[in-house]
């Protein structure tokens, strides 16, 4: 076999639908030790679908996509190839020059990651290794070059972390501009160690001319909102008109799936022109129709603000009714971050992550954010961050009665304690330095998600890809996760705290309302 010019590919964790729910993909960022490999790849994350001939796989990552379509100004399409990292052998020959990897958490030090696999190989570090293994003999073989690019490239931006797992080039930001000219640089060995790079115009960014994972197209980029801890800031917003999202959702549609999922960086605020950040409700309205209208079931979206949301309630509604969820009953899960509801944290770290409403009132309009997306039939999985370098016990207690507060109103939705990650590999925080408030918070978090797993757990269970065995099987697996990772934060409080159990640290923290954190009323718009 002479092998693809081009092969593009990323690893297993990432070449999956995850059965048409994005949540799963939070698995990955798991402990390897813990579940065994054939369940995440039979259970939880079985591989896309792909020709058993020639490994070409029928469905990609829309960041390769774009890659691709790049690479097709320049290339012929028999040289640009997307590959199984599973069946790499059969694309790879004497004849290819370059492999471009797509990478999300590619060593395992994302903020969810770190959390969720402590001081642990995760899956998607394992995936990425074991395809990296695979690719240094292939290289050997056929001396070719490895580019690697996406969202998790920064972990690799290091001499000696490239040289162990067999790469060339490591490109940090959006590639989509100087793609065809790098590649072609590649080739011929003249290409940097390390990019930086950026796009400048909308429209040089590609479109997709395949299908794409779980039907995800990239509706905008950047977000504004200024977060000190978020390398999204480092994009302008950028959007992308409603005829081109509809050729691309449409691709997807024709393939086979029956739903369009948006991706963005937050999604309220796509059309949105002004500096208080209201959303362009006429905007976000006529993008979910015009999606609809091809014959999509329903549109949903990878994120969504807080603020936004409250900001226009009557939006929600709307895109709720475009959806029928009204009518069908359907659940949509988005990702929002609330990251801090203390006052002073806010104005240090959340830029404007607040706007229109002003950060002492964050507490009051993450609630009542949540109280809207629940009543729209919107599920929230949200994220926090315990451990910010300036933090102090009363700082954390504002989070802690939030949690409270979503026990009374009987929040419908998963919050996701993370551990703050430092991009500079300095001062991130670790298990071994939680202090009690810290660890009240990560208890009354896990609390939550315990008591939300197991009322969503028939939701589940409703997957049309499971027969009535693995239905079984799921219901076990899904109640020994949640029981495992109790027994793990009660062994780390004991470790923690001289042997004192959750019951007895949590008290000091758990009153029903602290004096630090007075119920702030959001402002009428």
């Amino acid at each position: 076999m002479a092998g693809k010019r081009i092969v593009l590919t990323a690893d297993r964790s990432l070449m999956t639908n995850y059965r048409g729910n994005f949540l799963y993909g939070f698995i990955a960022c798991g402990p390897y030790e813990v579940l065994p490999e054939w369940v995440f790849d039979k259970v939880f994350c079985p591989p896309v679908e792909t020709d058993p001939i020639t490994g070409e796989s029928k469905v990609a990552q829309v960041g390769l996509r774009r890659v691709e379509s790049a690479l097709l100004q320049g290339y012929k399409r028999d040289e640009v190839f997307i590959a199984n990292p599973e069946m790499l052998e059969k694309s790879i020959g004497p004849d290819t020059k370059v492999v471009g990897i797509n990478v999300m958490d590619p060593l395992g030090m994302a903020p969810v990651t770190t959390t969720m696999s402590p001081e642990k190989l995760s899956y998607v570090a394992m995936k990425f290794k074991k395809m990296c293994a695979n690719i240094i003999q292939l290289k050997k073989k056929y001396d070719f070059h490895v580019v690697v690019g996406g969202n998790g490239a920064w972990e690799l931006a290091k001499s000696d972390r490239m040289q162990i797992h067999g790469i060339d080039t490591v490109v940090v930001g959006e590639a989509d501009e100087l793609a065809l000219d790098l590649f072609h640089d590649l080739e011929k060995g003249d290409a940097p160690e390390l990019m930086h790079c950026f796009v400048k115009n909308i429209q040089n960014i590609p479109v997709i001319e395949g299908p794409t994972i779980n039907s995800l197209i990239e509706a905008m980029r950047g977000c504004g909102r200024g977060c000190d801890f978020c390398d999204v800031n480092k994009r302008s917003k950028k959007d992308l008109p409603l005829e081109r999202l509809q050729y691309e959702a449409k691709i997807n549609l024709d393939y086979g799936f029956d739903s369009v999922w948006l991706h963005s960086d937050e999604m309220l605020l796509y059309g949105c022109d002004n500096r208080d950040f209201i959303p362009n409700r006429d905007a976000i309205t006529e993008l979910w129709k015009g999606l609809k209208g091809l014959g999509a079931n329903f549109i949903g979206t990878t994120h969504m603000t807080f603020s936004a949301v409250a900001a226009d309630p009557e939006l929600m509604r709307q895109i709720s009714r475009i959806n029928k969820q009204d009518e069908t009953g359907r659940w949509l899960a988005t990702n929002l971050g609330i990251e801090t509801v203390a006052p002073n944290m806010v104005k240090k770290h959340l830029g404007v992550k607040t706007r229109p409403f002003a950060p002492e009132e964050w507490g009051s309009v993450v609630r009542e954010g949540a109280k809207i997306l629940n009543d729209n039939h919107w599920f929230p999985a949200a994220t926090i961050i315990i451990g910010w370098p300036d933090e102090t016990p009363d700082d954390v207690q504002y989070t802690i009665d939030m949690m409270s507060d979503f026990r009374e109103m009987n929040f419908r939705g998963l919050v996701a304690p993370l551990l703050y990650q430092d991009f500079s590999e300095k001062n991130s925080m670790h298990f071994g330095n939680l202090n009690e408030a810290q660890f009240t918070l990560f208890w009354k978090c896990w609390e939550n998600n315990l008591r939300v797993i197991n009322d969503i757990i028939p939701i589940i269970l409703r997957n049309k890809t499971y027969g009535p065995p693995m239905k079984v099987f799921m219901y076990g697996i899904l109640k020994a996760g949640t029981w495992a990772i109790m027994r793990y934060l009660r062994g780390l409080c004991k470790d923690l705290f001289n042997g004192r159990t959750p019951d007895e640290i949590i008290d000091k923290y758990a009153r029903s309302r602290s004096v630090t954190a007075p119920k702030i009323q959001t402002k009428k718009l």
